[in-house]
């Protein structure tokens, strides 16, 4: 399995955090904003196991 980057990766989740944004200020829906957590704990989860698998 080929490892990205830490620059890579951050520029990654950058541009996630800025579509999921977009896609939220475009919907204005304050409720789906309250329903996203779950897929920042996502974004959040696989970097650590990312940073653990690496470090290992």
């Amino acid at each position: 399995m080929s490892e990205l980057s830490p620059r890579l990766r951050d520029e990654i989740d950058d541009q996630v955090a800025e579509a999921l944004d977009a896609y939220l200020a475009e919907r204005g829906d304050v409720h789906r904003a309250r329903r996203v957590w779950p897929l920042w704990l996502a974004i959040a989860l696989t970097n650590i196991t990312w940073l653990v698998v690496v470090s290992v």
